[in-house]
């Protein structure tokens, strides 16, 4: 129990973090250099340019009515920790409402500011949080109507980013597509990783000196697997393994050397866990 209570404090305080994070973010770089974003944040943006109503009012007003439909639909888990992120982040949208920091070079402010408001929300996605918005009308279709949340989000940031492209100005618009991009990406490599290794499957009928040659010379481990060919109804070799990026062409050579005749496929691996893999 006491693990379990220490890693609850861990996940909140890790969004806590985020949370500040994204809130200096868009104030800094967003705010401070007009340009726009995806999601319930865009949304607040335009209201803001267009009201100049205080940004951190305009966030917690429109989070409101979907935080009810989290609570009416999602769950009770689900919901106190989007209302806690919506309110750390209204708090903290607030707090940092004077850092604002226009720079000569608009590019370079979408990259950065996308790039930081990526990774702290993929922090957040990683702690099993969220920072309310379009993230909970996405999970409410998904649960009712099963289409894809990474569609429904697409379509609303469509929808979004071409509110802004008619309001704020194709140039605008261009950079902010750039920021979207970039922050998107960056949640990738925070829920994926940044280490990538290659998985390889290989269908051949020397699996043994396929076996031996490639744990020699690379140090792998690699699982036999038993398999049957669907139009032949023959028994087949199968082997797998995961080797790092830069011991791909030797197994690839490997393969060449002992079975030309084989098949091989290469998949991208974003994360290895376990003993026997340490590096590349």
């Amino acid at each position: 129990m006491p693990n379990k209570h220490f890693q609850i404090i861990k996940e909140y305080i890790i969004v806590t973090l985020a949370c500040i994070v994204i809130a200096f973010n868009i104030n800094y770089f967003f705010l401070g250099n007009k340009l726009g974003e995806s999601g319930i944040a865009g949304l607040a943006l335009i209201i803001h340019y267009l009201s100049h109503i205080d940004i951190s009012y305009i966030y917690f007003a429109v989070n409101i009515p979907l935080i009810v439909l989290a609570y009416l639909f999602i769950g009770k888990e689900f919901l106190i920790k989007t209302l806690f992120a919506t309110v750390i982040l209204t708090i903290f949208l607030k707090v940092f409402g004077s850092f604002k920091g226009p720079i000569d070079d608009i590019f370079m402010a979408s990259v950065f500011g996308g790039g930081i408001n990526g990774i702290a929300i993929g922090i957040v996605f990683y702690a099993g949080g969220s920072t309310g918005g379009t993230d909970i009308i996405a999970k409410i279709i998904n649960k009712y109507y099963g289409i894809s949340i990474g569609k429904i989000l697409l379509i609303f940031d469509f929808i979004i980013l071409s509110i802004i492209a008619f309001i704020l100005g194709k140039i605008i618009f261009m950079y902010t597509l750039i920021s979207v991009l970039v922050s998107a990406k960056m949640v990738d490599i925070i829920q994926e990783g940044i280490y990538s290794a290659k998985g390889i499957t290989i269908i051949s009928n020397k699996t043994e000196e396929l076996r031996k040659k490639i744990m020699k010379d690379t140090g792998r481990g690699i699982t036999l697997i038993n398999a049957k060919g669907a139009y032949t109804q023959k028994e087949i070799g199968m082997l797998y393994c995961v080797v790092g990026k830069y011991q791909l062409i030797k197994v690839k050579n490997i393969v060449k050397e002992v079975d030309p005749a084989a098949f091989m496929i290469v998949s991208q691996v974003h994360e290895v866990v376990g003993k026997g893999f340490l590096g590349q």
